[in-house]
Formats: structure tokens, C-alpha cells, sequence
């Protein structure tokens, strides 16, 4: 059954030598179970500048975690801790080829919402881009 919730991101970027690049979002959504997967699906806004794009979170068993992106952003980045991940990331400027590092990966999620934690590496084009910290935050509205 899917429900109604309020989803609360906040994503921290720490590339080398820079100050580390804070975004938070709260926005509405959709939560649900579905084969064994938790289902986290939200609208992106002109704040992320990913305004007219579907993102949809599913986490699985073993801490495997994808966020897929349709829309008018297209991509899909996958997590599992220990593990590299390589995808085709879509931007407005062309593709780019995008490699996550999982770190660590923690959900706490059931059937009234919950929390998921992500940390990663991001690498472009073979080349180390940044640290990423996602938290996501799931209540029912």
C-alpha cells in the first residue's frame, strides 16, 4: 500500500581542499513496499535544479540501495557497500561516465517510514570528484 509521507534530504559534497557543498530538501512523496523492497519516490525542484525529474529510491535486501532519475534528468546510480558501481549519468550538457564507491550504507526503515544513510565516493570519468553523505528521511504525512 503506498503512503502518503514528507521526505527530508540532506546531501553534503566534500571534494578535496573546498568547502563542503550542503543541499536539504523537504519535500512530498510516495513510500511502499513492494517484493521485498522499500520504494522512497519524490518530485526534484528548482532548488536541486533537477526541476521536471522523478527520483526513485529502492532499497533492497543486503543494504543495496538504487536511485533511478526520469524525467528530464535520466540516470540510475546503484550502492552496495565495499562495491563500485559505473552508470551513464544524463546531464542537460551530455553524459557522463560516474563510478560510485559505496561506503557505507544504513536503513532503518519499516513500515511507517524511517531513515536511510549513504555514504560514497564519486568518480568522473575515472577521476575522484568527491565524498558524499546522503541522509533521507521518510515520515508519514
Amino acid at each position: 500500500m503506498k503512503k502518503d509521507v514528507i521526505v527530508s534530504i540532506s546531501g553534503l559534497q566534500q571534494a578535496d581542499e573546498q568547502e563542503p557543498d550542503k543541499v536539504e530538501l523537504v519535500t512530498p512523496g510516495r513510500f511502499y513496499l513492494r517484493d521485498g523492497n522499500y520504494y522512497i519516490s519524490y518530485h526534484e525542484s528548482e532548488l536541486t535544479g533537477m526541476e521536471g525529474t522523478r527520483t526513485t529510491v529502492k532499497v533492497g535486501p543486503g543494504r543495496r540501495v538504487s536511485i533511478t532519475r526520469t524525467g528530464r534528468n535520466h540516470s540510475q546510480l546503484c550502492f552496495e557497500p565495499g562495491q563500485r558501481s559505473n552508470a551513464l549519468y544524463q546531464t542537460e550538457y551530455g553524459p557522463l561516465n560516474v563510478a560510485t564507491i559505496t561506503e557505507r550504507v544504513e536503513s532503518c526503515l519499516g513500515s511507517d517510514g524511517g531513515s536511510l544513510e549513504i555514504r560514497y565516493a564519486v568518480e568522473i570519468d575515472n577521476v575522484y570528484a568527491a565524498t558524499n553523505h546522503l541522509k533521507i528521511d521518510v515520515r508519514v504525512s
